[in-house]
């Protein structure tokens, strides 16, 4: 059975040795599906890893030379945008620190180098802080006195800011400078309300960052433990959103490859998570997901606590994960099947307890009305305002969602009788982590 071309790419792209494999795959792409692979990899945020891989293995010529062409072009002008967030990022710093505001950078630029081994080969749309809950106030002021435009936020424990000019885009012209950038000032990573989830106590202070430096910047930033743990909770945020950008899950498996057998890291990551439940099965939702898309290695303390996790999300990882990761892009595109609603038979097993009552991993998988469904929080910023261009994007997003809902629906017969097949096998008990490649 031929695969899609996006699984093609992930293939190429795998850290355990299949990118030799695809690459025949690849090079039999139409021009149909290079279109649509090209599309695809920038949404994904995939495409300069892909370039860079073509480079590093010596199969540039896998590709046609206007695909090659393009890529290349747009990773200059990708180039020209980190060189203009880094002047902004430089900035910003020096304002907060002559302020005394206490912060601490998280994702973006503090991702280089153990999570990607240089800035322009991500697309970057925002710069993230971590800010001192009593520093807040003084932060929104630096970044209105620098220009910059307070935006609508989905939650109340972040602070959003758009810079000054910024200008809708997608396509090439999202990797222009033109195209403006977003400052986010968090108090907090994770926001329960925000999907109806359970509460996960703060795991990151300010009072443990770490000092880091990058192109010639020094700036304070979470220790590697806390920035791993962080992007778990990230790469969870979006994936209960619906959505999620493949280069998320690239980079922690990039971060995987390299750290794997670091005994001292992973015993950090362990002392950090301590007795948390809901935090260890995130980590091994997201790492067993990484595993099967780019084939990075499971660290033993992952392997531990994938042993003893719920049943219901043991089934959703071995049956719907890879599926799921695949998902139209972004999300109301049409397609007769979307599958981004698959991930609720996941969050159902998440969602907020009765206060004082904790969670039993022990209890059957658990469905909610369908008048709970959390519907995907797609940024809109920078997006025009034209009254023709909303009602198109709001038709094509209500027949999306129909579409969804439908395919959530006719699959809710196979996850209850994976599930009672799954509760027979272990006897009521927890199944051992799977060595089972999808």
């Amino acid at each position: 059975m031929k695969r899609a071309p996006a699984e093609d790419i992930v293939r190429f792209l795998n850290f355990s040795g299949e990118s030799s494999t695809a690459a025949n795959a690849i090079e039999a792409f139409t021009p149909r599906e290079w279109n649509r692979v090209q599309q695809w990899m920038g949404d994904a945020g995939l495409a300069f890893f892909f370039l860079r891989r073509l480079i590093d293995t010596k199969t540039t010529r896998l590709v046609p030379a206007s695909v090659l062409s393009r890529l290349q072009r747009n990773f200059a002008l990708n180039q020209t945008r980190v060189d203009d967030m880094s002047r902004s990022f430089r900035s910003i710093n020096k304002r907060f620190d002559d302020a005394a505001v206490r912060y601490a950078v998280v994702k973006g630029f503090s991702l280089v180098p153990e999570f990607c081994p240089a800035a322009a080969l991500r697309h970057q749309s925002d710069i993230d802080y971590l800010i001192d809950p009593q520093s807040l106030s003084a932060a929104r002021r630096v970044l209105l006195d620098a220009g910059y435009v307070p935006q609508d936020s989905v939650s109340d424990k972040e602070s959003i800011f758009v810079s000054p000019g910024a200008k809708p885009s997608r396509d090439h012209l999202q990797y222009s400078p033109e195209a403006g950038h977003a400052i986010e000032l968090h108090t907090d990573v994770w926001d329960n309300e925000m999907h109806g989830l359970q509460w996960i106590p703060p795991l990151f202070s300010l009072d443990q960052a770490r000092t880091r430096h990058w192109n010639g910047l020094t700036f304070s930033a979470l220790s590697d433990e806390d920035a791993f743990l962080l992007q778990v909770l990230h790469a969870c945020r979006h994936l209960f959103t619906q959505w999620i950008r493949m280069s998320c899950l690239f980079e922690i498996g990039y971060f995987l490859k390299r750290r794997a057998s670091d005994q001292d890291l992973w015993s950090a990551v362990a002392r950090r998570v301590q007795d948390n439940i809901i935090v260890r099965e995130f980590a091994v939702i997201v790492v067993e997901l990484v595993a099967q898309l780019f084939g990075a290695p499971v660290p033993q303390v992952i392997q531990d606590w994938a042993a003893r996790i719920r049943p219901a999300a043991r089934v959703w990882i071995e049956n719907y994960a890879r599926k799921w990761a695949f998902s139209e892009l972004p999300v109301y595109e049409l397609s007769l099947c979307p599958r981004s609603k698959l991930v609720l038979f996941l969050q159902q097993q998440y969602g907020a307890e009765p206060a004082g009552s904790a969670p039993d991993p022990h209890s059957p998988a658990k469905e909610c009305p369908l008048s709970n469904v959390t519907q995907p929080a797609r940024r809109t910023l920078w997006l025009p305002n034209s009254n023709w261009r909303k009602r198109k994007r709001l038709l094509r997003r209500g027949i999306y969602y129909t579409l969804a809902q439908a395919r959530y629906l006719s699959e809710i017969p196979r996850w209850r009788w994976l599930n009672r097949a799954t509760k027979s096998a272990s006897a009521g008990g927890y199944l051992p982590i799977s060595k089972k490649a999808s």
